[in-house]
């Protein structure tokens, strides 16, 4: 004979007293944890159209586009564009030089750094107009350490523009001069998300590719002898062109001026630069703006909130959750960088028809609208971000409530468990939320009805040692008391009893002679169900390790 190990010897001493214990005809019976056998996908969508989501083509469902550019950085603009802006209400893309910007002594008429980052602040937008001007078509690709070159230009400025303006974050630029070649594009692209040129006062409402860095926008030529009249007949042309091109056809025009200054001082010779703006001209052009956005016929936006919005509407996509006449949620979502892509984008979608006053809620922003039908059917137009998570609709007469707990372990401790997956379902929706490191878990926007919880951990068992086999042997022959979750956590094998078999296995597993249960690592004393009346509901959970009886593990 020869002497056995001392893990064989103990598996072989457990397995005897568990064999004669196995004998005895005393069992002891558990509850198997309920199963949710899920919903008929066919039911659910009975109902094809309702919650189909559409973008619309502009914001708030306006016809067309238009964005108000400035160029160079001149004083002006902050001293008497700015001011005229604000009237209205709008707000302007201002296309700074590098070197041109000053601290405290002005460079020519240029404005300084502090007058842009108040009107930045202020919710305009700041772009990139190169380090120095150059016509950059004429200029080498080089490096961001050789002046004179595109990439020096267009690297240089951004640097010296986002550091004094703390907080900004270059998006776009415009070419000097509107010059530009395939190589100023292809730097430009690595730098920017787009690229505004000149040449024309209608763009296109769907840029797509290089066209993204070519965008037309169109300033006003005036006669060199300015007179009130050709101001005005230039403003009667500019207005004809934006309503009889730009707004029936959906597009996306870019207004581009550089001096801005009361038509007296044009008139005498002091502004000359650019064929400068006057306030007067320029208020018109506002009024009329205004009037335009009242009637729904433009949304005038910055150059960079156009092209978010327009990039984000192109690569929308949604995955619906749930549609049911008290409830209807949906994911938003594109494949952009969100850390830049976060504009809110105006979609349209289909209600019941008996919803009239609709509550929408994404993240923290809870908000109503009124439906509206189109053709026999029911709308409510929302504003959702793209991946900012569920957009959760109920009709107003339906009040929404939360279910919230925490999740312990079944201990003296009572230690929270962090990292508990819980899964809520009702006959339309599978909601999904995980615990955080206090345990703590929270479903919100939930309809009142009948609900469905589990819970599941993928990581962190432990706890199984000889006390456990012991304690699943002596519980078997009536001669130790569980709680029911520790009968749950004993029944390893999930046959619904713990016997002699599952002591087995607990002592194998202990020795490493097997490394699973055919039960899931973790159990929760979780209800068959949950029903949600009429107020939020607070249930706490716990847990164990499968196979830790007498609660040794400490999470």
């Amino acid at each position: 004979s020869r002497l056995l190990t001392g893990r064989k010897y103990l598996l072989y001493v457990a397995t005897g007293i568990l064999l004669f214990l196995f004998c005895g005809n005393v069992t002891a019976q558990v509850n198997a944890q309920a199963k949710y056998s899920g919903s008929n996908k066919s039911e659910i969508n009975k109902t094809a159209d309702l919650g189909q989501v559409t973008v619309t083509t502009w914001a708030d469902g306006k016809k067309a586009a238009f964005s108000l550019s400035f160029d160079d950085g001149y004083m002006s603009q902050y001293t008497y564009a700015w001011p005229i802006l604000k009237q209205f209400g709008f707000h302007g893309t201002f296309y700074l030089i590098g070197d041109a910007i000053a601290d405290s002594v002005q460079i020519y008429k240029y404005g300084y750094w502090w007058q842009f980052r108040e009107l930045a602040a202020e919710g305009n937008d700041i772009g990139d107009h190169t380090m120095t001007h150059p016509d950059l078509a004429t200029l080498p690709v080089g490096d961001d350490t050789t002046p004179n070159t595109i990439t020096y230009e267009l690297v240089h400025s951004k640097q010296v523009i986002e550091d004094k303006m703390p907080g900004v974050k270059l998006l776009t630029m415009a070419y000097p001069l509107g010059s530009y070649n395939p190589d100023v594009i292809s730097v430009a692209s690595q730098y920017y998300e787009a690229a505004r040129a000149v040449g024309g006062y209608v763009g296109s409402a769907s840029p797509y590719g290089n066209d993204w860095y070519a965008l037309l926008a169109g300033n006003i030529v005036f006669d060199q002898t300015r007179s009130a009249a050709d101001d005005q007949d230039k403003l009667n042309s500019y207005l004809n062109t934006i309503q009889n091109q730009t707004i029936p056809n959906g597009n996306w025009s870019i207004f581009l001026a550089h001096e801005v200054a009361p038509f007296a001082d044009i008139l005498s010779g002091k502004v000359t630069d650019y064929y400068p703006v006057s306030t007067e001209w320029l208020t018109s052009l506002c009024q009329w703006l205004k009037e335009k956005s009242d009637s729904n016929d433009l949304w005038v936006e910055t150059v960079v909130n156009v092209m978010k919005y327009t990039k984000e509407r192109e690569n929308f996509s949604y995955t619906p959750i749930s549609s049911s006449d008290t409830k209807i949620d949906f994911i938003p979502a594109d494949n952009l960088d969100n850390s830049i892509y976060n504009y809110p984008l105006t979609v349209d979608i289909v209600v019941p028809s008996g919803w009239t006053e609709v509550s929408i809620t994404q993240g923290n922003n809870t908000y109503t609208a009124q439906s509206y039908s189109s053709n026999g059917i029911n709308y409510v137009r929302a504003n959702v971000v793209p991946d900012e998570g569920t957009v959760t609709l109920t009709p107003s007469y339906v009040s929404v409530y939360v279910l919230s707990g925490t999740v312990n372990y079944n201990n003296s401790l009572n230690s929270p468990l962090p990292n508990v997956m819980l899964v809520l379902k009702s006959q339309t929706d599978s909601l999904t939320t995980v615990t955080d490191s206090s345990g703590n878990y929270s479903f919100s926007n939930l309809v009142p009805g009948n609900y469905t919880l589990s819970a599941s951990k993928p990581d962190g068992w432990k706890g199984v040692n000889s006390t456990d086999a012991l304690a699943a042997a002596k519980y078997f022959v009536g001669k130790e008391t569980l709680d029911s979750l520790q009968i749950n956590a004993a029944d390893v094998n999930d046959d619904g009893k713990v016997n002699s078999t599952d002591a087995l296995m607990i002592a194998q597993r202990y020795l490493h002679f097997i490394f699973d249960f055919i039960k899931p690592d973790w159990v929760f004393d979780i209800p068959v169900s949950i029903s949600i009346v009429n107020g939020n509901v607070i249930q706490n959970i716990k847990g164990m390790a499968t196979g830790d009886i007498n609660k040794s593990y400490s999470p």
